[in-house]
């Protein structure tokens, strides 16, 4: 720049340089906004160095022109040469390295450090006094000793070492890409988040029938998913919502990896996309959190799933995102076009909320953020990505599973997919074989359990067996016994790929069908029913018979006739059951006591005693009676 205006007349002195010096300064300060900010002008947050004075200037000017316009120059610090012998040069090695354990032990403090150096240097120069060793260390103050650790050290290693990775990286704003991949399904990402979304803890059937008491006691709450991205295409092989990180939400998601999941888009109404990616599994990312078991290095069931089905395992260091930057890429970009334009919306900072109100907005229930989130990731695989030149995951995804790397053919057996991601469930021993849901399953081995004794059985009788189900699929089951796993196909063919959903649907549907075609035929049905049960009924009465014992009504009836006329001053009752007349006939109707029949042609009759029937008359008969017979 100082030679280019030297040749618009500006001459080689301090008064001609302060003369052109507003144009220099414009033309720095356009110069460093350019290369740092990439802007024309910069703004008051951004920071620009001044112009240097013109001595400094000329003097730079002239070892430019000294050097031949190398730019090296200014890389070299001018300093007289110093001459430094072996031991000098030792002794500034022994000062570095003792600098560094600063770096290497995190609890020590810079001022620790150089305190326990300058006690050191002190005794070595003592010792070096009494053996006559005239070259002894030139002991620095404590505060230059602390710049020595700033200036000399590295500050990456320093913050990696004493604080982790991250905070070296957000230090020096370094940032790793990751391993390369160009093959669908070498290397997968999985991972959980949490959605930035308020929901409804409930269905939409179930609100839609609550009263508003009701409603504004349903919970508010936040649920989780967890995702298995593919890193070479950035196609969503698999995913699950869950309520909190669990194992089994995790096994979900990589059962969905090797399975047409086309029929998810058909249901929620996509009629345009297809979402039948699937691939083998060569290595899996993911963090330590608790959806990946309580012991991801080994023994839980998602690192046995994952080697079981021809896959390695790789456990990244937790808190740090970069390790796994593609899955973490897809949950911001959920949040920023997706979440963040619906209701109950989150943000990943309450700083960020504005006026918005999560907690009131929320209206989205659990079958609708199921929905919601299935049509985002469709509208994700058709939408172009800027790590994938602009291109669009479906588009990138057909482009690599049409090369020969990719084999289709080391997709997992479904037995293994059931024993590796199923879940285990108690089933029924019938006549048929193994029943579990409706279904039957049998083979040559579960046939020939009958013939063998009790005690050599999979199970005796009257005892349930310990199977493993893939929801997935129910063409077959995974029966536990002693020497491992037995895989029963199911009887009925059409079971195979049929998913434990949809065929809980279907059995619904056939029994709400047959339950409205009864509902159609029960008037013919009653009429039918009121004919034969009337005719039965007046039958048994005529004959005399009772089969079901008497009515309430009849009950009622002859208490009524048994209680009917028994006033104070009334006449005796006969009832309709008695066939002969007890004042005529001469008998108990109780049949305690036996009377002699009197001729009823007789002109003089005895008059009676006292018989039963002196208990339908009242007592003022009675003694009216007894009076008249004592005044005759």
């Amino acid at each position: 720049m100082m030679d280019r205006y030297r040749k618009l007349g500006m001459k080689r002195v301090r008064g001609s340089v302060d003369e052109f010096r507003p144009l220099l300064e414009h033309e720095y300060r356009t110069y460093q906004s350019r290369k740092r900010y990439g802007t024309e002008k910069p703004n008051a947050s951004q920071r620009l160095y001044p112009l240097p004075c013109a001595d400094t200037l000329l003097s730079q000017s002239r070892r430019c022109r000294a050097s031949g316009g190398n730019p090296n120059v200014f890389l070299v610090p001018r300093a007289e040469p110093i001459d430094l012998d072996m031991q000098a040069s030792a002794d500034f090695c022994y000062i570095m390295e003792f600098l560094g354990r600063y770096a290497v032990d995190k609890e020590i403090s810079k001022g620790q450090v150089a305190d326990d150096l300058i006690d050191d240097l002190t005794r070595i120069n003592e010792e070096r006094v009494k053996t006559y060793n005239p070259v002894l260390f030139d002991i620095k103050c404590r505060r230059t000793y602390e710049r020595w650790i700033d200036k000399y050290l590295d500050p990456f290693l320093v913050v990696l070492q004493r604080k982790g990775l991250a905070p070296a990286q957000k230090l020096c704003g370094s940032v790793e890409g990751g391993r390369p991949t160009d093959v669908v399904g070498e290397i997968v990402q999985a991972d959980a988040w949490r959605f930035h979304l308020v929901t409804l803890d409930t269905t939409r059937e179930k609100y839609n029938q609550m009263t508003e008491k009701e409603r504004l006691a349903v919970k508010r709450v936040r649920r989780w998913v967890v995702v298995i991205i593919d890193t070479a295409s950035r196609v969503i092989l698999g995913f699950s919502i869950c309520r909190n990180p669990n194992e089994q939400a995790s096994l979900e998601a990589l059962r969905m990896v090797f399975m047409d999941k086309t029929y998810l888009f058909r249901d929620v109404g996509i009629k345009d996309s297809d979402y039948g990616h699937r691939c083998p599994i060569h290595e899996m990312d993911n963090d330590c959190g608790s959806e990946f078991g309580k012991h991801p290095f080994g023994g839980s069931l998602f690192s046995q799933a994952v080697v079981s089905l021809s896959g390695s395992l790789m456990n990244t260091v937790a808190g740090v995102a970069l390790l796994r930057g593609h899955i973490e890429r897809f949950f911001w970009t959920v949040d920023l076009k997706w979440a963040r334009h619906l209701p109950g919306y989150t943000a990943n900072n309450p700083q960020r909320l504005n006026d918005r109100k999560p907690y009131s907005e929320a209206c989205i229930t659990d079958d609708e953020l199921h929905v919601l989130f299935l049509s985002f990731i469709a509208e994700y695989h058709k939408t172009p990505h800027r790590g994938l030149t602009f291109r669009t995951p479906s588009a990138v995804w057909d482009q690599l599973t049409a090369e020969h790397q990719f084999d289709i053919t080391q997709m997992p057996s479904p037995g293994q997919l059931r024993e590796a991601c199923g879940f285990y469930a108690d089933a029924k021993v019938c006549e048929a074989g193994i029943k579990f849901a409706g279904a039957v399953y049998s083979n040559k081995r579960i046939r020939g359990e009958r013939t063998a004794r009790v005690v050599d059985r999979i199970a005796a009788p009257g005892q349930d067996l310990e199977i493993k189900v893939d929801p997935f699929d129910l063409g077959g089951i995974s029966v536990l016994t002693d020497e491992g796993f037995i895989s029963v196909p199911c009887l009925d063919s059409e079971m195979t790929g049929k998913t434990l959903r949809q065929w809980q649907h279907e059995k619904q549907v056939v029994k709400l069908k047959a339950m409205a075609e009864a509902a159609s035929q029960k008037g013919a049905k009653d009429e039918a029913r009121a004919i034969w049960l009337n005719l039965s009924e007046t039958i048994a009465r005529h004959a005399d018979v009772g089969m079901v014992g008497y009515t309430q009504a009849e009950i009622d009836r002859i208490k009524l006739e048994f209680t009917f006329g028994k006033g104070r001053h009334e006449r005796p009752y006969v009832g309709i059951d008695e066939h002969q007349d007890p004042m005529m006939a001469g008998f108990d109707i109780d049949g305690d006591d036996l009377y002699e029949e009197v001729d009823v042609f007789c002109e003089e009759v005895e008059p009676d005693g006292p018989n039963s029937m002196d208990r339908f008359r009242s007592k003022s008969k009675a003694r009216n009676r007894n009076k008249q017979q004592g005044e005759g």
